[in-house]
Protein backbone atom coordinates (compact mmCIF):
# COMPACT_ATOMS: atom_id res chain seq x y z
CA UNK A 1 0.00 0.00 0.00
CA UNK A 2 1.37 3.40 -0.47
CA UNK A 3 2.41 5.66 2.03
CA UNK A 4 2.44 9.47 2.01
CA UNK A 5 2.66 10.84 5.43
CA UNK A 6 4.59 13.95 4.42
CA UNK A 7 3.14 16.04 1.03
CA UNK A 8 5.09 18.94 -0.04
CA UNK A 9 2.99 21.69 -1.80
CA UNK A 10 5.37 24.53 -3.69
CA UNK A 11 3.35 27.90 -4.34
CA UNK A 12 4.27 30.89 -6.36
CA UNK A 13 0.67 32.45 -5.55
CA UNK A 14 -0.63 32.02 -8.97
CA UNK A 15 -3.97 30.46 -9.63
CA UNK A 16 -2.83 27.69 -11.71
CA UNK A 17 -0.78 27.42 -8.41
CA UNK A 18 -4.05 27.58 -6.21
CA UNK A 19 -5.78 24.77 -8.81
CA UNK A 20 -2.91 22.49 -8.04
CA UNK A 21 -3.26 23.41 -4.00
CA UNK A 22 -6.55 21.54 -4.19
CA UNK A 23 -4.49 17.78 -5.61
CA UNK A 24 -2.51 18.47 -2.51
CA UNK A 25 -4.86 18.75 0.02
CA UNK A 26 -7.06 16.12 -1.60
CA UNK A 27 -3.59 13.91 -1.29
CA UNK A 28 -3.13 14.53 2.40
CA UNK A 29 -6.81 14.10 3.48
CA UNK A 30 -7.11 10.98 1.86
CA UNK A 31 -3.25 9.51 3.16
CA UNK A 32 -4.17 11.64 6.09
CA UNK A 33 -0.71 12.95 5.53
CA UNK A 34 1.54 16.53 7.18
CA UNK A 35 0.50 19.25 4.56
CA UNK A 36 3.69 21.17 4.00
CA UNK A 37 2.91 24.65 1.56
CA UNK A 38 6.23 26.06 0.13
CA UNK A 39 7.27 29.60 -1.17
CA UNK A 40 10.62 30.10 -2.73
CA UNK A 41 11.75 33.67 -2.45
CA UNK A 42 14.06 33.53 -5.70
CA UNK A 43 14.22 37.34 -6.32
CA UNK A 44 12.18 39.80 -3.35
CA UNK A 45 13.08 42.65 -6.36
CA UNK A 46 10.23 40.58 -8.44
CA UNK A 47 6.53 42.25 -9.10
CA UNK A 48 5.50 39.39 -7.45
CA UNK A 49 6.28 41.06 -4.30
CA UNK A 50 4.54 44.36 -5.32
CA UNK A 51 8.04 46.41 -5.09
CA UNK A 52 8.39 49.17 -2.45
CA UNK A 53 10.98 51.80 -2.76
CA UNK A 54 14.23 51.93 -0.86
CA UNK A 55 17.55 49.26 -0.59
CA UNK A 56 17.76 45.46 -0.92
CA UNK A 57 17.24 45.26 2.71
CA UNK A 58 13.57 46.72 2.66
CA UNK A 59 12.90 44.77 -0.80
CA UNK A 60 13.54 41.50 1.22
CA UNK A 61 11.81 42.03 4.32
CA UNK A 62 9.20 43.36 1.84
CA UNK A 63 9.16 40.02 -0.14
CA UNK A 64 9.09 37.90 3.27
CA UNK A 65 6.24 40.27 4.81
CA UNK A 66 3.99 39.32 1.64
CA UNK A 67 5.01 35.90 1.82
CA UNK A 68 4.58 35.66 4.93
CA UNK A 69 0.35 37.56 4.44
CA UNK A 70 0.25 35.34 1.70
CA UNK A 71 0.83 32.10 3.55
CA UNK A 72 -1.56 32.96 6.17
CA UNK A 73 -4.44 33.35 4.43
CA UNK A 74 -4.22 30.63 2.12
CA UNK A 75 -3.91 28.53 5.56
CA UNK A 76 -7.04 29.98 7.07
CA UNK A 77 -8.90 30.35 3.67
CA UNK A 78 -8.08 27.14 1.43
CA UNK A 79 -6.41 25.03 4.18
CA UNK A 80 -9.30 26.07 7.27
CA UNK A 81 -6.29 26.78 9.33
CA UNK A 82 -5.69 22.65 9.51
CA UNK A 83 -3.45 21.76 11.97
CA UNK A 84 -2.09 19.34 9.90
CA UNK A 85 -0.61 21.80 7.91
CA UNK A 86 2.61 23.85 8.38
CA UNK A 87 3.71 27.04 6.08
CA UNK A 88 7.09 27.59 4.70
CA UNK A 89 9.44 30.53 3.62
CA UNK A 90 12.90 29.93 2.01
CA UNK A 91 15.05 32.38 0.02
CA UNK A 92 17.37 31.58 -2.56
CA UNK A 93 17.63 29.09 -5.66
CA UNK A 94 14.49 27.44 -5.80
CA UNK A 95 15.70 24.19 -6.97
CA UNK A 96 18.09 23.89 -4.01
CA UNK A 97 15.78 25.30 -1.36
CA UNK A 98 12.87 22.32 -2.15
CA UNK A 99 15.52 19.78 -2.46
CA UNK A 100 16.36 20.98 0.85
CA UNK A 101 12.60 20.98 2.23
CA UNK A 102 12.49 17.63 0.72
CA UNK A 103 15.21 16.13 2.48
CA UNK A 104 14.75 18.15 5.76
CA UNK A 105 11.41 17.02 6.33
CA UNK A 106 11.10 13.60 4.66
CA UNK A 107 9.13 14.17 2.37
CA UNK A 108 7.05 11.24 0.55
CA UNK A 109 5.54 13.49 -2.50
CA UNK A 110 6.02 16.98 -4.05
CA UNK A 111 2.72 18.38 -5.87
CA UNK A 112 3.12 21.53 -8.37
CA UNK A 113 1.54 23.60 -10.66
CA UNK A 114 3.35 22.96 -14.18
CA UNK A 115 2.64 26.82 -14.78
CA UNK A 116 4.07 29.69 -13.10
CA UNK A 117 2.92 33.49 -12.18
CA UNK A 118 3.54 35.82 -14.81
CA UNK A 119 5.35 38.19 -12.34
CA UNK A 120 7.33 35.16 -11.55
CA UNK A 121 11.19 34.29 -13.63
CA UNK A 122 9.94 31.89 -16.15
CA UNK A 123 13.16 30.83 -16.68
CA UNK A 124 13.95 29.75 -12.44
CA UNK A 125 10.78 27.60 -12.77
CA UNK A 126 10.22 26.12 -15.90
CA UNK A 127 12.64 23.18 -15.57
CA UNK A 128 12.25 22.64 -11.91
CA UNK A 129 9.42 19.66 -12.49
CA UNK A 130 12.12 18.11 -14.65
CA UNK A 131 14.88 18.42 -12.67
CA UNK A 132 12.43 16.99 -9.22
CA UNK A 133 11.53 14.20 -11.46
CA UNK A 134 15.52 13.22 -11.94
CA UNK A 135 17.14 14.38 -8.33
CA UNK A 136 14.37 14.27 -5.87
CA UNK A 137 14.45 11.68 -3.24
CA UNK A 138 10.72 10.90 -3.31
CA UNK A 139 7.58 11.49 -6.02
CA UNK A 140 6.88 14.49 -8.29
CA UNK A 141 3.10 15.15 -8.81
CA UNK A 142 3.00 18.01 -11.39
CA UNK A 143 -0.64 19.18 -12.22
CA UNK A 144 -1.42 20.60 -15.51
CA UNK A 145 -4.42 22.81 -15.31
CA UNK A 146 -5.36 23.41 -18.69
CA UNK A 147 -3.43 26.87 -19.46
CA UNK A 148 -1.03 27.39 -22.07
Amino acid sequence: MVELQRILFLTDFSPEATQALEYARELADKFGSRLFVLHVIVDATSKLYNMVSGDYHALDRNAQEKTREWLDKLHREQLDNSPNCETLIERGELFEHVLKIVREKHIDLVVMSAHTHPGFHLHLISNLPEKLVRKAPCHVFVVHTGTA
